[in-house]
């Protein structure tokens, strides 16, 4: 038998293979749907319109590719499927790990640089670099477009898998058009929420700007007491002596508790305490200076609900784009093969207004102008300016 004829067949016969496996995921899927999204009536129709829909797909990609398909045309956000070897899959662990059932209940592992990477007509492009991680210490920059990771094409999870403790050497383009950079990264293994937290606390940072001293703080996640606690815990130390307060809302994931906004509430009392020796300590539980919220088209959920709540109380200015509009009670769940499917479970409303596709307009808009920014951050500058604007700055 000719060679090529022999691997024509094998295709074949290995397509012929995959398709009942995946189509009885693509059926579990289906009725993990039916039993659980928050419009029964809608999820009922979208099941019988998609019954079946995977048993054609001819591998794992191609199974993403449908399923993602057919969830988009459910129109509602928190909705999204997962594979074992996507981003999100160990990201949405850490969130929802003690809800989830069997082996994915126990704490994730991911091999991470410390970068969030968005999928953007130019290419590959790192979004953000996390402070005191293996890709700022390679020098990778916001805006760099990935090219390939060890000569191969780039993968944001296949490229470092099993390399953890290994040298990657990436191929990155700097300048639209210029010759391509080699850089060096060496991936570690973490949890991503450790890794979150970390770079909001190595990310905190107090900025002269027009003779202010603007504090500024990122939060990659909101999801978890951990993030707030550490940002009211930063609030009472290093940014005690600070003018004004940047919030750096962007992109990740969302999952701020409603009582996130307690810690900008001018209601709450300012005590002084003094003792026989005359000494007096003040402590205020609430941050009473100006705040502003930097805000785009993926800061979501539990951000948006903090975003609208401190902008309709006058209490922070937003910079940046338009939220996501996604503001939806979700819930992961675990299919068969390991995948998540992230399915929204309950509508949401804040103080009686339905977020949900609308999404909370800024005050400042700043287009954020990221392929290719060499690092430049215009929406980041703005929001640091406009904060130093209100703390009276020059």
């Amino acid at each position: 038998m000719r060679p090529l004829l022999l691997l024509l067949l094998l295709l074949a016969s290995t397509a012929r293979a995959a398709a009942p496996r995946y189509g009885a995921l693509g059926d579990e899927l289906v009725s993990t749907v039916r039993a659980n999204f928050y419009d029964p009536g809608a999820a009922e129709s979208w099941a019988r319109a998609h019954a079946g829909y995977a048993r054609e797909a001819k591998g794992a990609d191609d199974f993403t590719r449908l399923t993602r398909a057919a969830l988009a045309e459910l129109h509602t956000s928190h909705t999204a499927y997962y594979p074992s070897d996507s981003v999100e899959h160990p990201q949405l662990r850490a969130i929802f790990g003690a809800a989830l059932k069997g082996p994915w209940r126990s704490p994730p592992r991911a091999v991470s640089v410390g970068i969030d990477v968005v999928e953007l007509p130019e290419g590959l492009i790192v979004r953000h670099v996390f402070a005191a991680s293996p890709a700022r210490a390679a020098g990778l920059l916001r805006g760099d477009r990935l090219l390939e990771a060890d000569g191969r094409p780039f993968h944001p999870v296949r490229s470092f898998a099993g390399k953890a403790g290994k040298d990657v050497k990436l191929t990155v383009e700097r300048e639209r058009g210029a010759p391509p950079l080699q850089l060096t990264v060496r991936p570690r293994s973490v949890d991503p929420k450790a890794e979150w937290l970390q770079a909001q606390e190595k990310g905190s940072e107090v900025v002269q700007v027009a003779g202010k001293r603007i504090a500024y703080q990122p939060l990659f996640s909101c999801a978890g007491t951990e993030h707030q606690d550490l940002l009211e815990a930063t609030l009472q130390g290093a940014f005690k002596d600070a003018d004004a307060l940047v919030l750096d809302f962007r992109d990740g994931w969302g999952g701020c508790n409603p009582d996130f906004v307690n810690l900008f509430n001018p209601l709450l009392p300012v005590l002084r305490f003094s003792g026989r020796d005359g000494r007096a300590n003040s402590w205020s539980p609430g941050w009473k200076r100006p705040v502003v919220l930097l805000v785009n088209g993926n800061a979501r959920s539990g951000k948006e609900l903090v975003a609208f709540s401190l902008q309709r109380h006058h209490a922070a200015t937003l910079v940046g784009e338009r939220t996501a509009g996604a503001v939806m009670a979700g819930r992961a769940f675990a299919l068969s093969d390991g995948s998540l499917l992230y399915l929204a479970v309950q509508d949401g409303q804040v103080d009686g207004v339905r977020l949900e596709g609308r999404g909370v307009p800024v005050d400042v808009a700043v287009e954020a102008a990221l392929p290719w920014a060499a690092g430049k951050d215009p929406q980041r500058e703005r929001a640091l300016h406009v904060a130093a604007e209100q703390a009276g700055g020059s």
